[in-house]
C-alpha cells in the first residue's frame, strides 16, 4: 500500500533539531500530543501494511509566520529512507513562490506540491497567487495535493477550501494532476462532481470528521457516494490516504479493508493509482 497523505509533524528527531516546529504544530496545526521517534511512524506503517508514505509539509509564512515542516526537512527524510516520498509546500503569497517551487522539485527532488488554502488563506481559483504554482506543476509534470473541506485547526478557514473552485483549474490545466484531499468533506458532492467530469482530478480517502476512520469511510464512500460509482467511474482516480497523525494509519487501512471493494478497485486505490501519479 501507498499512503498518499501523511504529515511528518510529530517526529521527535525533527522537533529536537527545530524547536520552533513544535510551536507551529501546536499553535497553527493544533496537534498537542508528544512527538514520537521516527521509528514509531515506520512501525505504524508496517502494522498497516503501508510500504511507502507521501510526506506533506506546509508553508504558512504569510498567514501564520511559520512553516509546519520545511521542504528541506522533508527532502532529508525522503533522502534517508526510501519508504518516504516528499512533497513540497510554498506560500502562494510569496513573491518568488514559483521559483521556490521549481527549486524544491528540481533541486531537492521533491515529487509534488501540497497546498492548504484554509490555513494558507488564499482562494484556489486566484489567478494571481495560485495560477503560477499550477503552471509550474503542469510544466514539471508533478501532481498538486490540495486540502479541501473541513480544517480541524481553529486557525483554518474552510471558506477557502471548497472543491468546486478547482473546476476552473482542471479546465485551464488539463495536464495538471490534482488530488482533492479528504474527499472534500463536507462538500463531498462537489468533489465528486469535479472528479467525475475531469480525469486529471483525484480523490484521497483521508476523511476524518467523527467516529472512527471506518465509520467515516463507510458513510462517505458507501452511503453518500456509493461503491458502485467508485467501481464504474472512479477506479483510476481514488487514492489511499490516512491523514496521519490526525488519524491512525492502521485504523484507516482497516476501514478500507472492511469495504466490499472489487480486487481491481482495491489494488488501484491502495497502490496502482499512487504509483502512476508518482
Amino acid at each position: 500500500m501507498i499512503d498518499f497523505h501523511t504529515h511528518p509533524v510529530m517526529i521527535k528527531e525533527l522537533v529536537h533539531d527545530d524547536p520552533a516546529l513544535q510551536c507551529a504544530v501546536r499553535e497553527v496545526f493544533q496537534l498537542y500530543f508528544p512527538a514520537q521517534p521516527l521509528e514509531v511512524f515506520l512501525a505504524e506503517m508496517d502494522e498497516a501494511g503501508v510500504e511507502r508514505a507521501v510526506l506533506l509539509p506546509l508553508d504558512c509564512s504569510t498567514a501564520h509566520g511559520c512553516c509546519i515542516v520545511s521542504n528541506e526537512q522533508v527532502a532529508e527524510l525522503a533522502g534517508k529512507n526510501g519508504r518516504f516520498v516528499g512533497f513540497a509546500s510554498v506560500d502562494p503569497a510569496a513573491r518568488d513562490a514559483p521559483r521556490q517551487l521549481e527549486k524544491a522539485i528540481r533541486g531537492l527532488g521533491l515529487k509534488g506540491l501540497k497546498l492548504d488554502p484554509a490555513l494558507q488563506r488564499f482562494h484556489l481559483d486566484d489567478r494571481k497567487l495560485a495560477w503560477p504554482l499550477y503552471q509550474v506543476c503542469a510544466e514539471l509534470g508533478v501532481p498538486v495535493l490540495v486540502h479541501c473541506g473541513m480544517s480541524w485547526s481553529l486557525a483554518g478557514q474552510a471558506k477557502y477550501a471548497r472543491p468546486l473552485a478547482l473546476e476552473e483549474v482542471a479546465q485551464e490545466f488539463p495536464r495538471l494532476r490534482i488530488v482533492i484531499a479528504h474527499f472534500g468533506w463536507p462538500w463531498v458532492e462537489e468533489a465528486l462532481l469535479v472528479a467525475l467530469k475531469y480525469r486529471n482530478v483525484y480523490l484521497d480517502t483521508s476523511i476524518v470528521y467523527s467516529g472512527t476512520p471506518a465509520d467515516a469511510l463507510r458513510h462517505v464512500l458507501a452511503e453518500r457516494i456509493g461503491l458502485d460509482v467508485l467501481e464504474r467511474s472512479l477506479q483510476r482516480q481514488v487514492l489511499f490516504g490516512s491523514n496521519y497523525p490526525r488519524a491512525d494509519i492502521r485504523r484507516t487501512a482497516r476501514g478500507i479493508a472492511a469495504l466490499p471493494l472489487s480486487p481491481t478497485l482495491r489494488e488501484r486505490l491502495t497502490r496502482t493509482n499512487a504509483e502512476e501519479l508518482l
